[in-house]
């Protein structure tokens, strides 16, 4: 990653406004118009000023803070040396035109949030609670300046509503809106004369460029290598998931003897199949005809059937969830192995060793690695 940027007399001006203790900063607008340099561009003015700084990463594709399909927090603290009057007077007079930033993201955070895919669509109110929940652990850390980076999700009738929805949970001093005003007064427009809030609008930076898709997944990519890079694998029992995300890992577990009557029923090979109130959940060899879920649906009385087949579980990412209910790492569902009623996950190996004892929940994330 390129942890150099240009700063632009509009951001100088802005930050010598915002950046003062006790704020926090939302910062929004559409893809490629440099929000996460902004961001960076903010917590760098504050560390440069002495204060404790937490940024919020909520841009579940493109994380610099935790890995993609998550929401990340990371906190930084000045050295002595910003303490000094001299560094203080290099702020006040306009001298932070400088091209190595003090903050660097490195992909790492000190606590994240498992969303489970890379695009907001389908996963508003995951997106929601996940903001709310990191925005609330930086204020637990006593950060002096908090700055929340968000998605390029602007334009469709549900992104406005979860970016308003992410105004009115988060509660930020400052909302700044990155692009043409116009474009962005659709979610600002209720805002605009209410005093907790203030509102500043920037033009994109010059020096941005628009990334393809291609640019795009191999980033991500390149983000899951790295924390997949030191991993192994570990298998855990059917018996000890609690499953989130998923219809699976919530019920009975069906025995051999149930198996057998609903392969029966359904003329296919059920490898998998639990029971809930007046629910069943099936894994089967092949997917199953509307007519052959309704039969069985009315044979057994239940009011609802759900049938997937073994490449349900393929590559899934998961989140590991300890008795605290904070996501301590994400994993790759390897395999699954139905005889001994058992995943195989892959995590990073420092957190791998104890997976099984530390997780109370497993999170079903839908995206797939490839």
């Amino acid at each position: 990653m390129d942890d150099t940027y240009q700063v632009n007399q509009d951001w100088r001006k802005l930050a010598s406004r915002i950046v003062k203790p006790q704020q926090i900063v939302l910062v929004i607008g559409t893809t490629d118009v440099g929000k996460s340099t902004f961001c960076r561009f903010l917590a760098d003015s504050a560390l440069t000023k002495g204060f404790k700084v937490a940024c919020v990463d909520t841009d579940i594709g493109q994380s610099q803070i935790g890995p993609p399909t998550t929401i990340g927090i990371k906190s930084f603290v000045s050295d002595e040396n910003l303490h000094s009057s001299e560094a203080r007077a290099a702020v006040s007079d306009g001298e932070q035109n400088r091209s190595e930033p003090r903050i660097v993201f490195d992909g790492t955070a000190d606590q994240f949030y498992f969303v489970g895919d890379v695009s907001p669509q389908g996963h508003l109110l995951g997106l929601l609670a996940g903001t709310r929940l990191m925005v609330d652990r930086a204020r637990e850390t006593d950060a002096d300046f908090v700055v929340v980076d968000t998605t390029g999700y602007i334009h469709d009738p549900p992104a406005v509503i979860l970016k308003q929805h992410k105004i009115e949970l988060i509660r930020p001093d400052h909302l700044v809106c990155i692009g043409r005003s116009t474009e962005l007064e659709q979610i600002t427009a209720c805002y605009s004369q209410q005093e907790w809030l203030n509102i500043h609008y920037l033009l994109p930076h010059r020096s941005v460029r628009t990334k393809s898709g291609k640019v795009r997944s191999r980033y991500r990519k390149d983000q899951f290598d790295t924390y997949f890079s030191d991993s192994t694998v570990q298998q855990v029992p059917f018996d000890q998931i609690r499953g989130g995300g998923t219809p699976f890992f919530i019920g009975r577990i069906a025995n051999e003897k149930e198996l057998e009557i609903l392969s029966r029923l359904s003329e296919t090979q059920i490898y998998h199949a639990e029971w809930g109130s007046r629910t069943l959940c099936l894994i089967a060899s092949k997917p199953l005809s509307k007519a052959t879920i309704t039969h069985i649906k009315n044979y057994l009385s239940l009011t609802r059937v759900t049938v997937e087949v073994r490449a349900y579980f393929e590559r899934r990412l998961v989140g590991l969830i300890g008795s605290t209910g904070n996501t301590y790492a994400i994993g790759i569902i390897e395999a699954v192995d139905f005889q001994k009623r058992e995943l195989s996950i892959r995590c990073p190996f420092s957190n791998v060793g104890d997976a099984v004892k530390r997780a109370c929940a497993i999170q079903f994330g839908a995206y797939r690695l490839k």
